[in-house]
């Protein structure tokens, strides 16, 4: 697989989670009542779904291919923060007192999923480096 079919497999299917996770997310913060904060928190599961998935999944699926490093998983988590930081700019006029909580807490929730995919992704490429028998299985 080349790197345009990883990342092509691994952006869409980052989409299509982080859409479930935005609907799941504004579900569950306000049990399907339209309180006017749904495209705040979908916006926020949005990105934090499609953060973990991406990092995960990139990193998985380029640890199939060939020996991988930590800065493959890095170097994804820092195109998420870069879309998120972009979305953040985009959405910035409405950043107010009311929203500043959405802002804070959706850049918070981003870099929790962001370090657990990091976490797991680092899992992903020692079982990887194991199997290729690169580094001894203790």
């Amino acid at each position: 697989m080349s790197l345009i079919s990883v990342a092509s497999i691994s952006v869409l299917a980052s989409l299509f989670a982080g859409i479930i996770g935005a609907f799941a997310a504004a579900f569950l913060f306000d049990r399907g009542m339209s309180k006017g904060n749904d495209l705040a928190v979908m916006l926020i599961g949005l990105h934090a779904v499609g953060t973990f998935t991406f990092v995960t999944l990139f990193t998985y699926l380029w640890s199939k291919r060939r020996v991988s490093s930590w800065k493959v998983p890095a170097t994804c988590l820092a195109l998420c923060i870069l879309v998120l930081a972009i979305d953040t700019a985009w959405w910035s006029e409405a950043f107010d007192e009311y929203y500043a909580n959405f802002f804070i807490g959706g850049w918070l929730v981003v870099g929790l999923s962001g370090a657990l995919a990091l976490f797991l992704s680092r899992r992903i490429l020692a079982r990887a480096a194991a199997k290729n028998f690169e580094i001894p299985v203790i």
